[in-house]
């Protein structure tokens, strides 16, 4: 997983990390913060509520493609 992706997506969004953390049900942004920057796993629930937030493709954000 690249979690420069999902930082990429939600700038290209135009949305902070408080807003994200608020849209996941966090109290405030370091619960976010803690997924974005890979010291907690992202669930596949979070990854599918990210990804409509986002309005990307989970495979986008979350998976590369090694198949060439």
């Amino acid at each position: 997983m690249k979690l420069e992706k999902l930082k990429k997506a939600r700038k290209a969004k135009g949305l902070t990390q408080e807003q994200m953390a608020k849209d996941l049900g966090y109290k405030d942004k370091s619960g976010y913060w803690y997924l974005e920057n890979g010291h907690v796993s992202i669930t596949l629930d979070k990854a599918i509520k990210i990804s409509k937030i986002l309005g990307v493709d989970i495979n986008e954000i979350f998976f590369e493609k090694d198949i060439e």
